[in-house]
């Protein structure tokens, strides 16, 4: 079978949405909140991409996000580094969506590796999805 790669994106998601929710209310922010604006974008899918980031925050996989200027920077542990490229995607993904969603000029997410805060990668899906180093 021949999915679409939206529906692939869907799918992973969902995928990595139920692995993380059991303990959403409990956490903490993750990173900084966005200066508050007009909305954009529906509030509820809002909350649940939030939700999604805290518990990849739990899980020990997003370190911090720092959000202070027109560029998202994810720092990641070893933990994110050791995931599959789809997975690293999924979760990059949902990240890119939130900012985006509040921030129509971002563009793009550096990932910044935890322990030498070097750039290690990039994810934008206009620039065709994730690059490595």
């Amino acid at each position: 079978m021949n999915l679409s790669a939206r529906w692939k994106w869907f799918a992973g998601v969902g995928l990595v949405l139920t692995l993380f929710s059991a303990n959403a209310d409990a956490l903490t922010p993750v990173a900084t909140a966005p200066t508050p604006t007009v909305h954009r974008g529906d509030p509820e899918i809002q909350q649940k991409r939030l939700a999604f980031m805290r518990n990849a925050a739990a899980v020990g996989l997003i370190i911090g996000i720092e959000d202070n200027s027109p560029i998202t920077r994810v720092r990641v542990s070893r933990k994110f580094i050791s995931l599959s490229t789809v997975e690293k995607e999924d979760i990059l993904n949902v990240v890119w969506a939130y900012y985006k969603t509040e921030d129509p000029r971002k563009n793009v997410v550096l990932i910044i590796e935890q322990t030498s805060e070097k750039k290690i990668g990039e994810y934008s899906p206009a620039k065709g999805g994730l690059k490595m180093k």
